[in-house]
C-alpha cells in the first residue's frame, strides 16, 4: 500500500515533471491492485495545464485500457472528450 500512496502522492505534486514522469512509469504497470486507486488521479491529470502531463495522461489511460479494460470500461469516451476539448481549445483565435 505505501508504493500506491507514494504513486499517488507523485501524481498529485506540484511538480508537472514528477506527474509526467510518474504517469509514465504507470504505463509500464499492469498490477490491478497498484492501479486501482490511483484512476481517478490519473482522470484527474488529463484536465492538467501543461502538455507533458496530458500527454503522459493519454498514454496511462490507454496502457491502462488495453492491460485491464474493465478498470476503465469508459476509457475511449474519456480520450475523446479530451481530444474534443483540445480541438476546441486549438481553434481559438485569441486577438
Amino acid at each position: 500500500m505505501s508504493c500506491s500512496n507514494a504513486l499517488l502522492n507523485d501524481l498529485t505534486s506540484p511538480n508537472e515533471f514528477i506527474r509526467g514522469c510518474t504517469l509514465r512509469f504507470l504505463c509500464h504497470i499492469p498490477e490491478r491492485d497498484v492501479l486501482e486507486p490511483l484512476v481517478p488521479s490519473i482522470l484527474e491529470c488529463l484536465t492538467n495545464r501543461h502538455a507533458f502531463v496530458r500527454r503522459n495522461a493519454v498514454l496511462a489511460v490507454h496502457a491502462i485500457y488495453q492491460a485491464l479494460p474493465d478498470m476503465l470500461p469508459d476509457a475511449p469516451t474519456e480520450i475523446m472528450n479530451f481530444l474534443s476539448e483540445v480541438r476546441r481549445s486549438a481553434l481559438v483565435i485569441t486577438r
